[in-house]
């Protein structure tokens, strides 16, 4: 079992999940959102890319408004 952490609450998956299985698991859009794993934004060039154990995922999404 593999476990990453969401914006602080742990998720845990059979296999390393991708960014883009993690964002479909909570049913999160990839439109207008970044991410930062263990603190470096992460392209989304590099959101194919298995994910290791106790990662940290952090995603932010953006709002309109002024």
């Amino acid at each position: 079992m593999i476990t990453v952490n969401v914006n602080n609450t742990a998720h845990t998956f059979s296999k390393s999940p991708t960014i883009k299985e993690v964002l479909e698991r909570l049913n999160i859009s990839s439109n207008g959102i970044a991410v930062a794993l263990d603190n470096n934004v992460l392209p989304k060039s590099k959101w194919e890319e298995p994910l290791s154990n106790h990662v940290n995922i952090l995603i932010i999404k953006a709002t309109q408004g002024g």
